[in-house]
């Protein structure tokens, strides 16, 4: 449909420029007057581009509408972005998450949208907790229709300062988590029919230093999501997978950087927010929903990333010795090893420096849920962590 907009409007402005010469070939007329002519043709070129981006507002909520959604780690980032398209596109949703503040906070916005949703908590490291979490969403909307694992965890530094528990955690969250769901929703939707989407990064492929718990536990998610897809042949059963590349979704907020934490943080918040590296989770969540909703099997999210694939492909030596290099350029690990969270190295003089910088990122962490620095303090005083 984007193609077709693009056609429509391009057409438009060709008639209208054609009409103007004509218009002026056969007919003198005062310069006020053409112009107010070409205005007026303008307008109407305009509106037609208008028309047709309605068009396809139309047609994806009826692709979507009355379908029931599930998102995991939907309370806030990509997941809450995620939640947000299904929704406007006609979709029921249930999102899920460990905590439970800000997963109110995301049904009551979703609700306020007129979206028809349902928070659940839910870790989903727990098999028992995902058959529960698929039950409720039965219950409630009496069919489920996609299920979108989305949920992540990061941790990042150089893997000599990182303990054997960060690659465990990572594997809970992001290979066990999406293992146990998915093969859960599969039974219940084999021969009804049904979408299940895997939100898996270019670190599955390209394994970025200082990201490598993360990086592990993308690339097995990874296979995983490949190998169902090519067995589910019959099933009725569509299997997505999604690589995304850099996206703004504020998450630098919660990531725990090990370390020298502050220099941790300012390399990859930068990273994360610059604008012809990173895109943001709005346009990122709009692509994801499109390939749910058209059959599509494997879909990359940036040019960077659909690059950095290629190259891998092609010459995966030059893409291990760019990261070699990369690598030598971050931080080393210091001889006394600290560790934060991005929300408190961002109160470092660095950090503060970086947020100015970094303002794509900190804008998008606002409007996806993010926890702000003041509300990690006043939760740090509620727990009594501070005093």
């Amino acid at each position: 449909m984007r193609g077709l907009r693009t056609t429509l409007t391009l057409a438009g402005a060709r008639w209208l420029w054609r009409r103007h010469r004509r218009s002026r070939e056969s007919t003198p007329v005062s310069a006020g007057r053409s112009g107010a002519e070409l205005l007026a043709w303008g307008a109407a070129a305009a509106a037609l581009g208008a028309g047709a981006s309605a068009l396809s507002e139309r047609r994806r909520a009826r692709r979507m509408n009355g379908r029931v959604v599930l998102v995991t780690g939907g309370s806030r980032g990509l997941g809450l972005q995620l939640a947000r398209e299904f929704g406007a596109g006609g979709a029921s949703v249930v999102i899920c998450a460990r905590g439970r503040e800000n997963l109110d906070r995301a049904v009551a916005e979703l609700t306020g949208r007129g979206v028809e949703a349902l928070g659940v908590v839910c870790d989903v490291t727990d098999p028992e907790a995902v058959d529960s979490l698929l039950d409720d969403a039965v219950d409630r909307f009496g069919r489920l229709d996609v299920v979108v694992n989305s949920a992540g965890i990061m941790r990042v530094g150089p893997q000599r300062t990182l303990p054997d528990d960060a690659f465990v955690q990572a594997m809970d969250v992001m290979f066990w988590g999406p293992f146990h769901l998915s093969r859960a929703a599969m039974e219940r939707m084999r021969g009804r029919g049904g979408t299940i989407v895997n939100v898996t990064s270019i670190g599955a492929y390209l394994s970025v230093p200082h990201l490598l718990p993360y990086s592990a536990a993308k690339h097995a998610w990874a296979a995983l999501s490949e190998g169902m897809a090519a067995e589910s042949g019959g099933s009725g059963v569509r299997v997505v997978t999604v690589v995304p590349g850099l996206m703004r979704t504020g998450s630098h907020r919660g990531v725990v950087f090990s370390g020298n934490p502050e220099r941790e943080y300012a390399w990859f918040a930068l990273a994360a927010g610059a604008p012809l590296l990173s895109v943001s989770a709005e346009r990122a969540a709009r692509r994801i929903v499109a390939a749910a909703a058209s059959g599509r099997g494997f879909l990359v999210i940036s040019p960077i990333a659909r690059i950095g694939l290629a190259v891998h492909g092609v010459a995966p030596g030059l893409t291990q010795a760019g990261m070699r290099l990369v690598g030598r350029l971050l931080p080393g690990a210091p001889e006394r090893v600290e560790e934060r969270s991005g929300s408190e190295a961002a109160d470092s003089r660095i950090g503060r420096l970086v947020g100015v910088v970094a303002a794509l990122n900190e804008r998008a962490g606002r409007r996806m849920n993010q926890s702000s620095r003041a509300e990690e303090r006043r939760r740090d005083v509620d727990s009594g962590k501070d005093g």
